[in-house]
């Protein structure tokens, strides 16, 4: 398989622990469509809050989103695959920081 390259432009924000973003918002920060995101959102890859009618997201969603749209651009994977690629990923970072957090409390 080969391989495209990708550019993906992103635009930096701080976002703190309760802060919501917009459909659009999250889709400009991670360089996809609206349709994109609500389309995640619809086969339950990307968690979202309905409030007043509108469809939100927790700071939180940003790097999983981010994560899945990069993998589906540079492997032309399945959205279901970088869904759970994501995961891993996540999983993996939590496994990690536990251990050090072991590790520096047994020295």
């Amino acid at each position: 398989m080969t391989l495209m390259p990708t550019t993906a432009v992103y635009e930096t924000v701080e976002l703190i622990d309760g802060d919501v973003l917009s459909v659009e918002q999250l889709a400009r920060l991670c360089g996809v469509t609206p349709q994109w995101v609500l389309a995640r959102v619809r086969d339950e890859l990307l968690d979202a809050t309905w409030q007043a009618g509108a469809c939100t997201f927790s700071a939180a969603a940003v790097w999983r989103a981010r994560q899945m749209a990069a993998i589906e651009r540079q492997f032309d994977a399945d959205p279901a695959l970088a869904a759970l690629v994501a995961d891993l990923s996540e999983e993996v970072r939590r496994l990690r920081a536990e251990l050090a957090y072991h590790l520096a409390r047994a020295i």
